[in-house]
């Protein structure tokens, strides 16, 4: 295909269409114009994706609320950073059955009041859900040429109330009132206050509901991000699916005092005092642990993040079998630890990742584990009587990995390091010289690898590497690098890690190819 030339205003895909770009003057004379699309793909957040021709070039448009196989008028409402955005008109014809929403927030409009951006595919049935995130990986992977197809997906067994957190973010919602839930699709400020939630426990809806009226009544402000003012910015909550144990975190600026809108000044700990007590002790279930954070975000100067504990435990237990009760790890979740938002379905992905790495182990094969957080994986391979190194740039997820180990009586089989990734392991590299006999688990962040990891990677030379990804983009990307520097793709596992949402979790088995 040739190239437009280099002023050009738009750039190759690589599925072989053209995608638009944010700066694309000419594609904004379309902004709110029809026209008639056919859906023939997903994208990663649970959008239709169309191609439809511009001037003669035939450029992506990504709809909401549209499906692989329909065929609509649309209207175009934004320019994205790869596709124009658009909204459905009219259906004229549907690729796949619908059926009725559960959640009032998943409307199919653009407009504020009724679409969230969370769940995306929950219009369909969900074995439709699974073949298209299955379709989905597939096409992806194609754009890399990568020589292997996935297995069949891992399908969740729990298809509603599976998530074990969510944070929710203050703003306006409507004409500047004070709301809190999650942002609507193509909006990064305003929020639309939850008032169900079907991927969570009803209690996530008690607390919303309850802090809006709280905050209303005090007259406090939310934080605006473009004039650093306001006071109120996150609501956070945290469940143990297997302990039914819960923590609250209140994220707030720094502020000492606070001015509310019925004229008193307050202190913030009068603020927070009050909050305990007119929400948190009116809910049905009282949290567990209540955590009060303030954050501190100046343009130029690092984000400083204080977590203040009020009351209960410094930490939410949870507990993962793998796969069984024989095999289970208790953990300890700080705060702001990162740990995977499904536990059940987690349990299932880590089994998955230690069968696929059985018949390429020995009983004293040790493993390195990379971004491993809350050292789920390095715990696990522990606990089957594998020695691990574990590393993770987050300073409280590797805080809380040396807490578990102890707690699970691991702690002599497992290292755990801080710190830049790539740095890291570069110096483990060159101080021990003695990972030739290592299994290397990487699970990156949506991003992927970044060069300097890779590098080190490759230094390592190992026999068999376990990718895990949470982003088959990146994914694609990385495996086809894997490939051309001697790796073959043995194995391609997709999990259903979050039913109703175009997620999708995928194992890699590589292994280098040995010279003839």
């Amino acid at each position: 295909m040739a190239l437009l030339p280099a002023s050009g205003t738009f750039q190759t895909h690589q599925t072989g269409r053209y995608r638009c770009t944010m700066k694309n003057k000419r594609l904004r004379n379309y902004l709110m114009t029809e026209f008639d699309l056919r859906i023939d793909g997903l994208s990663l957040r649970g959008w239709g994706r169309g191609t439809h021709v511009f001037d003669g070039i035939p450029g992506e448009v990504e709809v909401r609320d549209a499906l692989p196989g329909d065929f609509a008028r649309v209207r175009v409402r934004r320019l994205g950073s790869e596709a124009l955005e658009a909204e459905v008109v009219e259906y004229h014809a549907f690729g796949y059955p619908r059926i009725p929403r559960r959640c009032p927030h998943a409307g199919c409009r653009h407009d504020k009041d009724t679409g969230c951006g969370g769940c995306t595919l929950q219009q369909i049935h969900y074995e439709t859900q699974v073949r298209l995130k299955q379709d989905l990986l597939s096409r992806l992977l194609k754009t890399k040429d990568i020589p292997c197809a996935p297995l069949p997906m891992l399908e969740c067994c729990t298809h509603w109330q599976y998530r074990n957190k969510m944070e929710l973010s203050f703003g306006p919602d409507g004409a500047d009132a004070l709301g809190v839930g999650l942002h609507p699709a193509g909006y990064k400020h305003e929020v639309i206050t939850l008032r169900q939630c079907d991927l969570f426990s009803p209690i996530l809806a008690e607390l919303t509901q309850k802090t809006v009226a709280w905050a209303q009544a005090l007259g406090l402000s939310y934080f605006v991000f473009r004039k650093n003012t306001g006071f109120l910015r996150l609501l956070t909550l945290r469940e143990g699916k297997r302990t039914g144990k819960t923590m609250v975190i209140l994220t707030t600026s720094a502020q000492a005092h606070i001015e509310s809108g019925d004229g008193r000044t307050r202190s913030a700990g009068e603020v927070i005092s009050d909050f305990v007590q007119n929400v948190l002790m009116s809910l049905t279930i009282t949290p567990d642990t209540f955590y009060w954070s303030t954050m501190s975000a100046q343009t130029g100067k690092p984000t400083r993040i204080e977590d203040h504990l009020v009351f209960g435990p410094p930490v939410l237990h949870e507990r993962m079998y793998i796969p069984d009760e024989t095999h289970a790890l208790d953990f300890e979740i700080l705060p702001r630890a990162f740990f995977q938002p499904n536990t059940l379905q987690a349990e299932r992905l880590y089994a998955t990742i230690y069968a696929l790495a059985r018949p390429h182990i020995q009983s004293e094969t040790p493993v390195l584990d990379l971004y491993c957080g809350t050292g789920t994986i390095a715990l696990c391979f522990a606990r089957y009587g594998h020695r691990a190194v574990a590393i993770d740039i987050e300073a409280q997820a590797i805080e809380n990995a040396r807490a578990n180990a102890v707690k699970n009586g691991l702690a002599s089989a497992v290292e755990f390091f801080a710190g830049d990734t790539a740095e890291i392991l570069r110096q483990l590299i060159d101080e021990r010289d003695n990972f030739s006999d290592y299994l290397l688990i990487v699970d990156p962040p949506r991003r992927g690898l970044l060069p300097p990891a890779y590098r080190q990677i490759m230094r390592l030379n190992l026999r068999t590497i376990l990718y895990v990804s949470c982003n088959p983009e990146s994914l694609a990307s990385d495996l086809a690098r894997f490939c051309a520097d001697g790796y073959h793709i043995e194995y391609l596992q997709p999990v259903d890690m979050l039913p109703q949402t175009a997620h999708i979790e995928t194992v890699a088995v590589l292994r280098r190819r040995v010279s003839a």
